[in-house]
């Protein structure tokens, strides 16, 4: 009698727990579902240059957020030949996360579910898409890296990204051939057509050149707002290396207090 009262409390005990683990678990759920419905009510959300979030829902396995991309400064198709950059960026982009992205990384974590990523060409159609499983987040999360390190990562991860997509027509006369990091500077290097423009007009009007590529960061969209953070926290420059067709060259040099100010206008 007292073996079959232990083993009917054990029995209790065991769907207790059991009970307890389905009610925290649902709870946690819930909590996501709504966090997300909130989110996906914002779209869809203009991102600038990038193009748009277009929603964000939560499936039961993932959260997942789906953007309509500007094939101008986005292409699809080296994203998909490329799959590993763009988890690696997806991966750095979450190390050492703000307290309301921890948050929402540690929800996820709770419902043992992921994040995906879907990125759709806003003329094409075509779709590439990459994901983060829970084990990843975790790792992600666990991984201690300090302050200054991640945001140099994350500003390589962003070049790297970057110069997938290059060369890209800027304008009628400037192509960007590539982006580099210096221990200074983020440098683009702009080559000019100079049977369309004459490249010393940038010499003669420097001032007036600077001011536009100022006012040119200062509209950009939250993705490039995050690039400027990231060069004023690793104390780089932003460069403009205008170079012609017989390699006369000059920079614009965009200083790291005057990013600051960019940002601090935002």
């Amino acid at each position: 009698m007292r073996n079959l009262l232990k083993r009917s409390n054990r029995v209790m005990l065991f769907f207790s727990l059991s009970l307890l683990i389905m009610i925290t678990t649902s709870c946690q759920d819930v909590k996501l579902k709504v966090a997300i419905e909130s989110a996906n009510k914002q779209c869809p959300m203009e991102m600038g240059e990038f193009g748009k979030t277009t929603s964000i829902v939560y499936d039961g396995q993932n959260v997942v957020y789906t953007f309509n991309v500007d094939e101008v400064y986005t292409n699809i198709k080296t994203l998909k030949e490329h799959p590993e950059n763009l988890k690696s960026s997806m991966t750095i982009m979450f190390q050492n996360p703000t307290k309301d992205v921890k948050a929402l990384l540690d929800l996820v974590i709770k419902c043992n579910a992921g994040l995906k990523m879907i990125y759709i060409g806003k003329d094409s159609g075509d779709k590439v898409e990459c994901e983060l499983t829970t084990e990843e987040l975790k790792e992600i999360l666990n991984t201690d890296i300090s302050s200054s390190q991640s945001d140099l990562t994350k500003l390589e991860t962003q070049i790297e990204m970057a110069n997938l997509q290059f060369p890209l027509k800027a304008s009628e006369e400037i192509t960007i051939e590539k982006m580099l990091l210096s221990n200074e500077s983020v440098i683009y290097l702009c080559r000019v057509d100079e049977d369309v423009y004459d490249i010393n007009l940038i010499e003669e009007n420097y001032d007036a050149v600077k001011q536009g590529i100022i006012e040119e960061l200062s509209s950009q969209s939250q993705p490039t707002q995050l690039f400027i953070k990231y060069c004023t926290n690793c104390n780089r420059n932003i460069v403009y290396r205008y170079i012609g067709n017989h390699d006369t060259q000059y920079d614009v040099v965009v200083t790291v207090p005057e990013l600051k100010e960019i940002l601090k206008n935002k």
